[in-house]
């Protein structure tokens, strides 16, 4: 589905991926963890195409996505990866609604066939009551949850996650996790997630270690 292949990536002196290869299948969850500093978050960047790598190759369907211009590179992750982030990073101007349904509106799919899927994946994450709420009026678990639905609005072939629950509690750390394997189980969703978290690791289909860059072992 993915494929990293031998990815080098340094900033400055400091090396942080040294030579990995990785590939990514459908249906998967798959957890990376390892150290702060190891190059999760990197390698991460580098598989959603939000950073490019020093040498290496991200085929997509047989595509060398480092050969595309910027332009098609935003088109392609528009279409074809969902993003969930430690810290939401949900639009504060934005209702739930809204946020949930601007990857949708960017990609120019008609707005009321958006609106009424950002309504139903609000509402299958227990948040119909949220609907008109700004991230400012919601809890943490309530903002995951959003970003959540607006990761899963253009029907992604592939979701990463970064850290989704390192600022929740525990209760909603439980939530996420359920909620990641429902999709998977649901929709047949693919999941890469970095994380600290060893009770969201161990719902993973594989879990890759990475340490200094290398990726140590997998199982």
């Amino acid at each position: 589905m993915l494929e990293l292949y031998d990815i080098y990536k340094s900033y400055g002196p400091v090396k942080v991926l040294n030579g990995i290869s990785l590939s990514f299948n459908k249906g998967e969850i798959m957890s990376i963890v390892g150290p702060s500093g190891a190059g999760k978050t990197t390698l991460l960047q580098i598989a959603g195409t939000l950073d490019r790598p020093d040498s290496g190759k991200v085929i997509f369907n047989n595509i060398d996505l480092l050969k595309l211009n910027d332009q098609k590179i935003s088109k392609f992750r528009n279409s074809n990866l969902g993003f969930i982030f430690q810290f939401h990073q949900l639009m504060p101007e934005f209702s739930a609604i809204e946020n949930v349904a601007l990857p949708g509106l960017i990609a120019g799919r008609k707005r009321k066939e958006v609106f009424n899927e950002a309504e139903k994946l609000l509402s299958e994450l227990g948040l119909s009551h949220r609907l008109n709420h700004r991230p400012s009026e919601l809890s943490g678990g309530e903002k995951q949850r959003t970003a959540i639905a607006r990761a899963l609005i253009n029907h992604p072939t592939l979701v990463l996650a970064d850290e989704p629950t390192g600022s929740l509690d525990s209760k909603n750390r439980d939530d996420i996790k359920n909620i990641i394997s429902g999709l998977r189980e649901k929709y047949n969703q693919s999941f890469v997630i970095v994380t600290h978290d060893p009770e969201i690791a161990d719902i993973a289909d594989r879990k890759v270690v990475i340490e200094d860059g290398c990726i140590k072992r997998e199982s």
